[in-house]
C-alpha cells in the first residue's frame, strides 16, 4: 500500500471521526428543556465544510453511512435524513471549485442553501410516507442555528484547506509533503 493510500485512509478516517464526533455531540443531553430552540445540525456543518473544501474525502458511499449512523441513533426515519444529506454533500461537492474561487461568504451562502433544501426534502419525504413530519415553521430555528453555526465549523475545521489550498500550494513548490498521512487535516 503506497503513501497516497494511506494518506487517503487516513483523509476518510479522519472524516469519519469528525463525524461521529458531531453525532455524539448532536445526541447529548445539553440544554434539553421542552420548548427550547432547536439546536445546529452539527453533522451538516461537517459534511458541508468537508464536501465543499475536500470532496475528495466526503464519498457519497461514506456520507450515506455516516446519515444511516445518525438516523440509527437519532431516532429518525431511517435512511431519510441519509439521503438528505448525501445529496446537500454531492451537490456543495459539484460546486467546490466555483466555491474556491468565490470565497467564504459564497461558501457559508450555498452552504446555508444546502442545509434548507436537505430539511425541505427531509420533510417532503416524511409526508409522502405518511411519517410524522414536523411543522415547517418549527424547523426554522434549527435552519437558522445550523446556517449561524456553519462559520464555526469552517474555522474549527480550517486544517481542511479548500482545493488549491496552502497544502497543495507546497506540495507543488517542491516540497515533500506526499509523505504527511494526514494531509491538510495534521
Amino acid at each position: 500500500m503506497g503513501a497516497s493510500m494511506i494518506a487517503r485512509l487516513a483523509g476518510f478516517a479522519a472524516f469519519a471521526a469528525l463525524a461521529w464526533l458531531a453525532i455524539a455531540l448532536s445526541l447529548a443531553p445539553i440544554g434539553g428543556e421542552i420548548g427550547a430552540l432547536p439546536g445546529p445540525d452539527l453533522l451538516f456543518c461537517v459534511v458541508a465544510v468537508v464536501s465543499a473544501r475536500r470532496p475528495a474525502l466526503a464519498p457519497p458511499v461514506l456520507v450515506f453511512a455516516i446519515g444511516l449512523i445518525r438516523d440509527l441513533l437519532g431516532g429518525g426515519a431511517i435512511g431519510i435524513g441519509a439521503l438528505a444529506l448525501t445529496v446537500a454533500s454531492a451537490a456543495l461537492a459539484a460546486q467546490a471549485e466555483a466555491l474556491r474561487r468565490r470565497g467564504f461568504l459564497a461558501e457559508w451562502g450555498l452552504a446555508a442553501a444546502w442545509a434548507a433544501c436537505a430539511l425541505a426534502l427531509q420533510w417532503a419525504l416524511l409526508t409522502v410516507t405518511l411519517a410524522p413530519a414536523p411543522p415547517l415553521a418549527s424547523l426554522g430555528g434549527g435552519l437558522l442555528a445550523t446556517a449561524l453555526t456553519y462559520p464555526l465549523c469552517a474555522l474549527l475545521l480550517r486544517k481542511a484547506p479548500r482545493r488549491g489550498g496552502r497544502a497543495e500550494g507546497r506540495a507543488s513548490q517542491g516540497r515533500a509533503w506526499q509523505g504527511r498521512a494526514w494531509q491538510g487535516w495534521a
